[in-house]
């Protein structure tokens, strides 16, 4: 057969991009701003650098496209370390074995969270202590105060969590306590420090000044 007979297909050629209209691209500036402001931008950081950068490679907007790798570049670094603290705390909390021995007694020095303390736990400087955590050792170790006593109480004043306490005390230590005696009862509720709806009250016999070794508990 006669190939001439065939009518000749016309070549379509691919269309051309897009060309650049000279702005830098919005979704790259956020992508970056986001980033720097943020400390990492979070998840809408990396979408709109993902965009950005897209859209620049496809119109031909070198800033747009810088500015996109930097923002993404930013995100990653910053989830690197994230994940790298994470690893390393997982690590050291497994060399470290758990925080109580089968006694339940503290092992070591460490940091908990304040809603893990338990009565007979040591603080080893509470006046130091910032945020929801506190640095305990064995109470054998020098000590500024030491958990006398942990309760609940709904609705709680400052009058009846420190008689709550006191009462406590007692209880753990079997005595009043001594005039002229070296530390005072220290009152902590919960909801004041942060625990918004907690009715916890933490109870420390607390040193008036320097530290001390053992236990007060009977």
């Amino acid at each position: 057969m006669d190939q001439q007979s065939y009518p000749a297909v016309p070549y379509a050629s691919p269309m051309p991009p897009p060309r650049w209209n000279g702005k830098t691209n919005g979704f790259s500036i956020a992508s970056l701003t986001l980033a720097l402001i943020c400390l990492g931008g979070g998840v809408l950081s990396l979408v709109f650098g993902v965009i950005g950068l897209v859209q620049s490679i496809r119109n031909g907007d070198k800033r747009g496209r810088f500015f996109a790798i930097a923002g993404l570049a930013i995100n990653g670094i910053l989830i690197i370390l994230v994940v790298v603290a994470g690893v390393r705390a997982v690590v050291r909390d497994v060399a470290d074995g758990p925080d109580r021995d089968a006694a339940g007694a503290i092992r070591g020095e460490r940091s908990i969270a304040l809603r893990d303390l338990r009565a007979g736990d040591c603080v080893k400087d509470l006046e130091e202590q910032v945020g929801r955590s506190v640095d305990v050792l064995p109470c054998t170790s020098a000590h500024s105060s030491e958990v006398v006593g942990i309760f609940d109480l709904p609705g709680a004043t400052e009058e009846t969590a420190e008689a709550g306490c006191e009462q406590r005390f007692e209880e753990y230590t079997g005595q009043k306590r001594p005039d002229g005696a070296g530390y005072f009862v220290f009152t902590a509720r919960m909801s004041e420090l942060g625990f918004t709806g907690d009715d916890g009250v933490l109870c420390f016999a607390h040193q008036l000044t320097g530290t001390t070794a053992g236990s007060l508990k009977r």
